[in-house]
């Protein structure tokens, strides 16, 4: 394998992955989304620019962008955008993905729209109908969540009449934006699975710590590694195709009991699932990822150089 120039854009030092860049020999710079400026030209012909460390990018330079974003994701994205499509960069994920798993809502309509189970959940801009959401949500308890939290943070249990009416009243009355939905009593468990490249190349099933309904190992949840049934593979593959160039994310899957049948539920979507997965599976993803880069960053190449020579003009 030839040595690639990797540019990875990251919010916090992703040192998993650079020691996995280092290992394969690639060359790589790591940057913060502040760390880039985007130039637009009044020329129609191009010549926009991104500049990095406060100097013009070759954009040439670079054969692929990997982005590990979790903060400022909006900004990112359109870095991101500017490199994939104005300067014409391979990126692992494209701007318009990061910025659908940022939202939660979002990405659950997108994954509802392709007919794959969501829970009932509900969107709204004022909140002054909570006996109508309880009845549409299927009674209380339900659970209260923010539209961009991670890690479990700002998630609720509302379990009584009075507990939603004042939590409703105070996140609808500071214009903080929530979605309403539906609980789903699984016995505090669900899996993450890292899909790459259409494939799933990790899955653990996680647990919540004492009576917490979360999960999420930065809550001091526990996990354990699962081989996944080809019935969820081919559904978080399909949920992360759902969502057009994101190419590599985690997905979280619920499975509930209704009688015999295990139903699975969509949860979330993560363009930047965290690590701890690697420690827990003892199988480092970020090997598949770099794969999926080897394989197809030069596709692009040798598209963009195929449409130029249909362009030039006959010797």
């Amino acid at each position: 394998m030839e040595k690639l120039n990797l540019l990875v854009i990251a919010t916090g030092y992703p040192l998993k992955l650079v020691e996995t860049i280092k290992k394969r020999g690639h060359d790589y710079t790591v940057a913060k989304p502040g760390d880039f400026d985007l130039y637009l030209s009044d020329n129609p012909k191009g010549f926009d620019k991104v500049f990095l460390f406060g100097n013009r990018m070759v954009a040439s330079k670079y054969d692929a962008v990997i982005t590990r974003v979790g903060e400022h994701r909006s900004f990112a994205s359109a870095i991101v955008r500017q490199l994939q499509h104005n300067l014409n960069v391979f990126c692992v994920q494209s701007g318009a993905a990061i910025e659908t798993c940022a939202d939660k809502f979002k990405s659950a309509q997108i994954i509802s729209e392709k007919h794959l189970k969501v829970p009932r959940q509900i969107y709204s801009m004022t909140g002054r109908y909570p006996a109508m959401y309880v009845d549409k949500l299927g009674g209380l308890p339900m659970i209260l969540k923010e539209l961009s939290g991670s890690k479990g943070k700002g998630l609720i249990l509302l379990e009584t009449a009075r507990t939603t009416n004042m939590c409703l009243e105070s996140y609808f009355g500071s214009q903080r934006r929530i979605i309403l939905q539906e609980f789903l009593d699984n016995g505090g468990t669900d899996e993450r699975h890292i899909v790459c490249g259409g494939k799933v190349v990790n899955s653990m099933r996680r647990h919540s710590p004492g009576d917490d309904i979360r999960a999420n190992l930065s809550l001091s949840g526990s996990g354990e590694k699962i081989t996944p049934d080809d019935e969820t593979k081919k559904f978080v593959i399909d949920c992360c195709e759902a969502i057009p160039g994101l190419n590599f994310a985690g997905v979280d899957v619920m499975k509930v009991k209704h009688g015999d049948d295990e139903i699975k539920y969509f949860i979330e979507i993560n363009s930047n699932p965290g690590e701890k997965i690697i420690d827990i599976t003892g199988h480092n993803h970020y090997e598949d990822l770099l794969d999926y880069v080897e394989q197809n960053y030069k596709r692009k190449a040798a598209g963009k150089n195929n449409a130029e020579a249909m362009l030039s003009p006959g010797v």
